[in-house]
């Protein structure tokens, strides 16, 4: 059974990993390997190929009936304000400086109560 897109509140309170040492991309320049930790609140291995976009983002109050949503999208509120309403009614509303992370499949409302600007990134099977 598929489990339904969801919208994802993303905060310092979400909990966290146990610490571990940190796996480099590069080679250490200097000091002694960091420790980290983290919350992962999504990951998915897309096929080939795919679409990403990176930016910043501003429109106009308004509302929109999402339906099977097409991304998989991160946003940070720079400015204004969003209500996101899913299918079984749970509204969820962000302000500047929140954070969210929108699944691809989601079905509900994107209602923006005033201009909006976003810092976002989509991810999008071609």
């Amino acid at each position: 059974m598929k489990q339904k897109a969801a919208v994802i509140r993303i905060d310092t309170n979400l909990d966290m990993s146990s610490w571990e040492p940190m796996t480099l991309v590069g080679k250490l320049a200097d000091g002694q390997l960091p420790m980290e930790r983290f919350h992962r609140v999504h990951e998915k291995t897309l096929p080939a190929p795919c679409t990403v976009r990176a930016g910043l983002w501003e429109a106009e109050a308004y509302s929109e009936r999402l339906e099977d949503y097409p991304y998989d999208e991160i946003v940070f509120v720079v400015e204004g304000s969003i209500s996101i309403v899913d299918e079984d009614g749970n509204d969820e509303r962000f302000e500047a400086g929140d954070c969210f992370f929108l699944q691809r499949g989601f079905s509900g409302y994107w209602n923006q109560l005033q201009t909006l600007k976003i810092f976002h990134m989509t991810v999008a099977p071609q």
